[in-house]
């Protein structure tokens, strides 16, 4: 089979991208700005947010994010420019039927697209579960009915290899109608609708009397444990509020981590975006579509530049953990821990829309490594290990940090290893309850008092490490998967910079000279509270002046499915 050139593949063709404001969506479409000159227009649905229009918000995003550096680097002052005949920006909201576009911008759309890349989802392991089928679920239904109504738009659709749920083994590149990690019967649609109808339960219960009542008790318990004026009504009020939206967030949490245990999920990401798949699934034959499912998505390999980051990825928490004084990670060694670069993510994604162009699609793509070059938690805590010692000991902040901590390798252990985060609270509340005992003398006591708080603070601290293990348990301990990652290689690349191969790349030097200096950069920073550095680009894109028309569609020359000119 010759090569497939996706330059002339994407020549001509107009795209509709979702989810550019997140890690995969925005890597993907600097990658189709700066990689595919030919390719003659990119919609970017974007959603108004906090006062800024969807305008706003694409041009600081293209003047202040990292990602975007290849591109202003090359054109420089250009970048507005570049951007007013490629780009155009498109305000809506995939929760929204139709995707929320107005009425002449939808019917344009309607005719002139070939691809929609459906990049949008909630990626939290556990949101409000109204949250996650909005975003999730509703947004893969509204995706599917808007192509199905375009007059030629294909649908490639971004899931997560994860949807298998709680299962171990060999995971197939299938997708099957109304799946249940269980294996019983499972309806996709009655599933749909019945979280919707427990959202509008929990809704209304949250606006009841009942409510209110239980609201304002624990407010006035909480003011009067503070010291604070409980009559002052504007105050209270604003506790009761507060109070309110924390209960209705607890009940939606909770709805969502229910209904993911009770089918075989092990979180409310994986509920809902296998949820989505099937209610996808339930649509094929009106339209060409993929599914698309990538595995841990981590820094880049090369693409924006080595390292490139961004927000709180599957890995980032835990080498963080490890970088410190806590130790000891609860898990399995031998555990597949399927990494993948977010620029080979990009590159198998732009591979996928042209098969679905070119009419050569897979029904659906995994992007993982598991099964073509194989790393294991126990590798990859290994490599932490050599990647935190080699940089405590250049840029440890004192002797202690040089010497010893460089040192203090982690390692993969069981539960109820000696020091587990539970064994290590326990001792930090029994620490607490021994330098506050009444058997003390009240001087040594005040005396003690500072060491006492430190305990208090460890004890919140390992309980939020706690807290974190348990939602990685599934991935590092219980579910052993090896996601088969082959449907990509029916369609062989002609460019080698869009190649994915990653059985070329080797963990060790990834690990420790890439990956782990870009969450140092990118991504470590947010876990400790410190703000980061945006790059600036010269050009002021707020500066009045006429855009360009949007270049007119050709008469000729159109594109079949096959990609042959008809």
């Amino acid at each position: 089979m010759s090569p497939l050139s996706l330059r002339e593949t994407y020549a001509g063709r107009r795209l509709l991208v979702t989810g550019a404001s997140g890690f995969v969506g925005k890597v993907w479409l600097a990658m189709a700005l700066d990689r595919l000159p030919e390719l003659e227009r990119i919609f970017v649905l974007l959603r108004r947010k906090g006062g800024a229009s969807a305008s706003e918000r694409f041009e600081e995003s293209v003047r202040t994010s990292p990602v975007f550096r290849p591109l202003r680097e090359r054109l420089g002052t250009g970048v507005r420019a570049f951007l007013e005949t490629r780009g155009e920006v498109v305000e809506g909201d995939v929760s929204e039927p139709n995707f929320g576009i107005d009425g002449r911008v939808l019917e344009r759309l309607r005719g002139e697209l070939d691809l929609v890349i459906n990049c949008a989802g909630l990626v939290d392991f556990n949101p409000e579960v109204q949250a996650a089928i909005s975003t999730n679920v509703k947004g893969a239904v509204h995706a599917a009915e808007f192509v199905e109504r375009c007059e030629h738009a294909a649908l490639l659709h971004v899931s997560t290899c994860f949807v298998c749920g709680n299962r171990s083994g060999r995971i197939e590149e299938v997708a099957l109608p109304d799946y249940s990690p269980r294996g019983q019967g499972f309806d996709a649609e009655a599933e749909y609708a019945d979280v919707r109808a427990a959202v509008e339960r929990i809704q209304a219960a949250s606006e009841s009397p009942e409510e209110e009542a239980a609201a304002r008790a624990e407010a006035l318990r909480r003011l009067q444990g503070r010291g604070r004026d409980a009559s002052n009504a504007r105050l209270l009020r604003n506790v009761i509020d507060r109070e309110r939206r924390q209960r209705l967030k607890r009940a939606m949490t909770e709805e969502g981590d229910r209904r993911a245990a009770r089918h075989g999920w092990p979180n409310t990401y994986t509920y809902s975006k296998s949820l989505a798949e099937s209610l996808l699934l339930r649509r094929l034959g009106r339209f060409r579509c993929s599914i698309f499912r990538p595995a841990i998505v981590e820094s880049a390999l090369s693409f924006p530049f080595p390292g490139w980051n961004e927000g709180f990825n599957t890995s980032a928490p835990l080498v963080f953990l490890l970088g410190t004084w806590f130790r000891h990670l609860p898990g399995s060694a031998s555990m597949p821990f399927d990494v993948v670069p977010v620029d080979l993510v990009a590159n198998a994604l732009t591979i996928a829309g042209a098969g679905l162009l070119v009419g050569r699609h897979a029904p659906v793509y995994q992007c993982g490594t598991s099964d073509r070059n194989l790393l294991t938690l126990g590798r990859a805590c290994e490599l932490t290990a050599l990647g935190k010692r080699r940089y405590l000991r250049r840029n440890g902040a004192n002797a202690l940090e040089r010497a010893v901590l460089s040192r203090w390798d982690p390692v993969v252990t069981d539960d109820d290893h000696l020091f587990s985060a539970a064994n290590l609270r326990a001792t930090a509340a029994w620490l607490s309850r021994v330098l506050r005992s009444d058997k003390l003398s009240e001087g040594l006591r005040a005396r003690l008092d500072v060491l006492a708080r430190v305990a208090d603070k460890a004890d919140r601290q390992l309980e939020q490490v706690e807290s974190a293990l348990v939602l990685f348990r599934p991935f590092i301990r219980e579910n052993r998967n090896i996601f088969v990652s082959r449907a990509l290689d029916r369609l062989p690349v002609a460019e080698p910079e869009f190649r994915f191969a990653p059985e070329e790349f080797d963990w060790r030097a990834y690990w420790m000279d890439v990956h782990m200096p870009g969450l140092r950069r990118w991504c470590f920073p947010q876990l400790e509270g410190r703000p980061l550095d945006s790059d600036h680009h010269p050009a002021d894109f707020r500066k009045e002046r006429p855009a360009a028309p949007p270049p007119a569609r050709p008469a000729v020359a159109e594109r079949s499915t096959s990609g042959e000119a008809k």
